[in-house]
């Protein structure tokens, strides 16, 4: 058997927006550095998500030394300074699911870009360093933070996918999931045991699976709704306790480095729920 191993590493700096491989990644307390650490707002301060709008999905986010490259269909690219958050500027209340705090308005450019992108008024803002959230409280430890998300990583595994992808008419491609990190050399759902890991030299601890939603549909190329797909098919075999389960949440309380490459090891085991039948 192949040993298990981190076979990709995807950052999504904006919450809702496309990620982007990287070869290695810095962990801070809040995940993967630079992680969902800016967000699109409503008025009332309230996220943009992918269920409203789909577009979201064809933004791309890359990572180009000190600066954020967005792009997207029939846009101009923009670069944001990854120091643009540091200006003078008011915080503003934000909120999202399972999350609120404080956070500095981006760039007035930016806001521009994603007004004219999704012809709807928006503002990009980013969670500083002392933002007070909490990492999915009612499960983690009190000392756990995490950025605009609900928990600091999210694992899935390829076998994981090829076995979905077996059962669809039409295979989908990672980014429906929108992991950070990927692991090969494992069966499929083996992640459903694990309770704690080793990847390279950092520890990190199951906190519980992702429950998937209606966010699988959308196509990240077109960003459109495709349809039922492949939440349907999910549904089928991976329904546990009304809720439809693919990939796990960790948290870890270390800082270093991933590289793509590196190896995991099954630390400690945990018993997995007993699964739907296909």
């Amino acid at each position: 058997m192949a040993t298990p191993f981190l076979s990709r590493i995807r950052i999504y700096p904006i919450k809702a927006c496309a990620g982007v491989d990287v070869q290695e990644a810095h962990m801070d307390e809040r995940g993967l550095r630079y992680d969902r650490r800016w967000m699109l707002i409503n008025d009332h301060g309230s996220d943009l998500h992918q269920f409203d709008y789909p577009r979201l999905a064809s933004v791309v986010v890359a990572l180009d030394e000190d600066h954020l490259v967005l792009s997207a269909p029939a846009m101009p690219s923009l670069r944001i300074s990854l120091q643009a958050h540091i200006r003078p500027a008011q915080p503003v209340a934000v909120r999202w699911h399972e999350g609120s705090c404080e956070a500095i308005p981006a760039s007035d450019a930016a806001d521009a870009w994603f007004q004219a992108f999704l012809r709807v008024a928006c503002r990009l803002v980013f969670m500083p360093e002392g933002a007070e959230h909490r990492a999915g409280s009612k499960h983690a430890d009190h000392h756990a933070l995490a950025a605009f998300t609900s928990f600091q990583y999210h694992l899935l595994s390829e076998g994981s996918l090829v076995d979905l992808n077996q059962r669809l008419e039409t295979p989908v491609p990672l980014e429906r999931f929108r992991p950070n990190l990927v692991v090969a050399g494992v069966p499929p759902f083996a992640e459903d045991a694990w309770r704690v890991l080793r990847i390279g030299e950092q520890q990190f601890q199951t906190v519980k699976p992702c429950d998937r939603c209606a966010i699988t549909t959308v196509d990240p190329l077109r960003g459109v709704m495709t349809g039922k797909e492949p939440l349907t098919t999910l549904a089928h075999y991976r329904t546990f306790d009304h809720k439809v389960l693919f990939g796990q949440y960790l948290l870890s309380g270390e800082t270093g480095v991933l590289r793509v490459g590196d190896r995991l090891e099954v630390v400690d085991v945990q018993k997995p729920p007993r699964r739907s039948q296909a």
